[in-house]
């Protein structure tokens, strides 16, 4: 019998999916310098994708962790987009990726 995926999961990869499927390189589950693991890196656009931590099951430290990483990566000149907890549908989805360009990030301009 064949598992369903976790809707978190399921989410993710279907917005890493349509992120191929437009061409655009992703490199998933990507150390940083600072010892964190990154969700998915799009190393052309210098863009960070992340997954939003459940808050429920957080910590205040693990959240403290996770609000340093996006600081340190913005500091980079990294955008960092934070995929929603709640569920998206395919126009959701594809929304998501448009805010997603292969254009230079302005901090490397």
């Amino acid at each position: 019998m064949k598992q369903s995926k976790v809707p978190e999961i399921a989410k993710f990869d279907d917005i890493i999916t349509e992120l191929l499927r437009r061409g655009v390189a992703v490199l998933t589950h990507r150390p940083t310098r600072w010892g964190y693991t990154v969700d998915a890196v799009i190393p052309s656009a210098k863009i960070v994708v992340l997954k939003m931590p459940n808050l429920s099951r957080q910590t205040k430290e693990a959240m403290s962790m996770f609000q340093d990483l996006t600081s340190r990566l913005e500091s980079d000149g990294y955008r960092v987009l934070i995929v929603p907890k709640s569920s998206m549908n395919e126009e959701q989805i594809r929304a998501f990726c448009d805010r997603i360009s292969i254009e230079p990030s302005p901090a490397l301009a």
